[in-house]
């Protein structure tokens, strides 16, 4: 279920074009930050969840990244913006 909701949050930020930090998705998950992503690609889906100090996905290549990920300069940081975020846009939360 956590893989089916990750990808749930995924689509929804990319749809977005909302950037969330590891820490706000790995607490609604109930997951740890630091293997939030474990097993998963570094590919433009996935450059939408970023660290809170550089707004930016750990460890990706500039071929990576979303072409419009600073498009939306406000990054969700925190859970339960997250929640709101998600629930406004239609995702289950």
């Amino acid at each position: 279920m956590t893989d089916e909701r990750m990808d749930e949050i995924l689509d929804a930020l990319e749809r977005g074009r909302q950037r969330a930090t590891y820490g706000a998705v790995a607490a609604l998950l109930g997951r740890a930050p630091r293997t939030l992503m474990s097993g998963r690609e570094r590919d433009q889906r996935h450059s939408w969840i970023v660290s809170r100090k550089t707004g930016e996905p750990t460890g990706y290549e500039p071929d990576q990244l979303h072409p419009e990920l600073r498009a939306n300069v406000h990054v969700i940081d925190a859970r339960q913006e997250l929640e709101e975020w998600l629930a406004g846009v239609g995702a289950t939360a």
